[in-house]
């Protein structure tokens, strides 16, 4: 027997993704598949840090996508008047970069950026990203996350003075972008690329699935 949330997404299949994300990179990602998309990015919304990276990210892209719930409903705004969509879904994450017990997140500047690309040298870190799909229409929540493990060659002091010298890293967790020129420091991964870039496009496409929405429904 189908329950309500799947007979809702049997006669209306139209959707519209609102990412609660300020990051360029999650943007470009979901351009790249062509999903129907607005940002929307969060406000006053405060990242924790637990003892699991996993919790922490699972809850901090909860808090985010309800961060953007309350705001779209407490402000009416014009996207819950629109006749074109039937679900609108708030899309949130969160990444971490995880080595040795300790968080690598954004360097404050480029010292302790080149501090963290020393530790990571010619060693395997992991990087977290947990996700939060919120229904407008539904107040259906679904939660995942997604694990990379990133190696990086052996560096010299030249290596990591020329990357940081030719690339902006401190709104990177980690200090590294390996979309760009921080490819240069990598060895090899085990996982899903875009998970490192920021959101785990495999997994997410699964909860979508799971959902009931594929990407010819956006």
């Amino acid at each position: 027997m189908l329950s309500y949330y799947q007979m809702y997404l049997e006669e209306n299949k139209k959707i519209k993704l609102i990412l609660a994300s300020a990051s360029p990179r999650r943007t470009d990602i979901l351009k790249l598949f062509q999903i129907n998309f607005e940002v929307i990015p969060p406000f006053n919304c405060l990242e924790e840090k637990l003892i699991s990276p996993y919790d922490t990210v699972i809850k901090n892209s909860i808090k985010k996508s309800k961060n953007i719930f309350d705001y779209v409903k407490i402000n009416k705004l014009p996207i819950l008047d629109s006749n074109n969509y039937n679900d609108i879904l708030i899309c949130s994450f969160d990444t971490v970069v995880y080595f040795k017990n300790n968080y690598y997140l954004k360097p404050n500047d480029t010292n302790e950026a080149e501090k963290f690309l020393i530790d990571f040298s010619n060693k395997t870190h992991k990087v977290i990203t947990g996700f939060c799909i919120l229904s407008l229409n539904t107040n259906v929540t679904k939660t995942d996350v997604d694990e990379t493990k990133v190696t990086f060659r052996k560096l010299n002091k030249e290596d990591i003075n020329w990357y940081l010298s030719k690339e902006y890293v401190l709104d990177k967790a980690g200090g590294y972008d390996i979309n760009g020129l921080g490819a240069f420091l990598v060895k090899k991964i085990n996982g899903c690329f875009y998970n490192v870039v920021g959101l785990p496009i495999y997994k997410f496409l699964k909860n979508l699935n799971d959902l009931g929405y594929n990407l010819y429904n956006f």
